[in-house]
């Protein structure tokens, strides 16, 4: 098994969602209420100060958080967050899948990469001394943040008929508002620019990927090829290929391996390790999770197509 490097995800939706598919609207009330250490999760989480002050350690780095200030968290990311005496927070997570499916259309595309520039903005500043994951919003939008916020918490809390809908909506509408915000603020060129000068790197490590994609890959070293940090990389890759780096290798990995079934000489077994599986178990099921059959069955309904009397020649199942 290769030793592809994944961040640990303590809250997974499946198991903190329980009210609502969509998302989770809640009032912090905990001192330290993401624990006692860093964690990450697999959806979007926003919160935002309505009193007081709070820590929030993002990626080894403090960041005091005060009222009216906003922080948005991307999936995978880890931080930490402890509440100061008398901080009152209100917190929504959301499920970035359910909100913008595959198949989005062209308006919430725009919303969905509007998202995902805000959270990863602030990892672009880095570079530029000025990274801060919140956005000490404007008065005016931060009375609407508030007040939407606080809507969106009593919309969750008396779960009314349609209520998820009214959230998905209201939701929408903070990302844009957020999305405004942000696209008016000076940071946003700052960010432009250093994502630029990154972006040429990440396309460097897509394209040794395309020519080694048969050999054992590791998140370190194809990092090592971009010279971008495991952080960068990771959205930036995404962001150019749609699909995260193992996604984009197994995907490879399966073509080459249709392409390679369709010479009877090659046994199912050869084919497997030939386009960088170390063992045929592992190919079978990522070749079936992706063409929707075994490679066997492939190759046999392939084969009766090209040759309704019978396999090939030569050929080994």
């Amino acid at each position: 098994m290769e030793a592809w490097e994944k961040p640990a995800v303590v809250f997974e939706r499946s198991a903190m969602f329980t009210k609502s598919r969509l998302c989770k609207v809640y009032r912090v009330m905990a001192e330290r209420p993401s624990g006692e250490t860093p964690h990450s999760h697999d959806y979007m989480q926003i919160w935002y100060v309505t009193k007081g002050c709070c820590e929030h350690w993002v990626e080894g780095q403090k960041h005091l958080m005060t009222r009216g200030d906003i922080f948005i968290v991307p999936p995978k990311i880890e931080h930490q967050v402890i509440r100061l005496d008398g901080a009152e927070i209100i917190s929504c997570e959301f499920s970035f899948d359910a909100f913008f499916p595959e198949t989005e259309d062209g308006a919430y595309r725009q919303v969905h990469e509007a998202a995902l520039n805000l959270s990863f903005a602030w990892l672009f500043l880095k570079d530029a001394d000025d990274v801060h994951p919140l956005f000490s919003l404007r008065p005016e939008t931060g009375e609407r943040v508030r007040a939407l916020m606080t809507a969106m918490l009593e919309e969750y809390e008396t779960a009314g008929i349609y209520y998820e809908e009214f959230l998905r909506v209201q939701i929408m509408e903070l990302l844009l508002l957020l999305a405004r915000e942000y696209s008016q603020s000076p940071q946003r060129r700052t960010a432009a620019a250093v994502y630029d000068k990154y972006l040429p790197l990440v396309e460097r490590a897509v394209r040794y990927v395309d020519e080694h994609f048969r050999e054992p890959l590791r998140l370190e070293d194809v990092c090592r090829v971009s010279t971008v940090s495991k952080t960068y990389f990771c959205y930036l890759f995404k962001l150019l290929t749609r699909r995260t780096l193992v996604e984009y290798v197994m995907d490879l990995r399966v073509r080459e391996a249709i392409r390679l079934l369709g010479d009877p000489s090659n046994s199912v077994t050869d084919v497997g390790f030939a386009v960088g599986f170390g063992d045929a178990a592992h190919f079978s099921r990522t070749f079936k999770k992706l063409v929707g059959v075994s490679p066997r069955a492939y190759r046999a309904v392939r084969g009766a197509k090209e040759h309704p009397d019978g396999l090939a020649p030569g050929a080994k199942l």
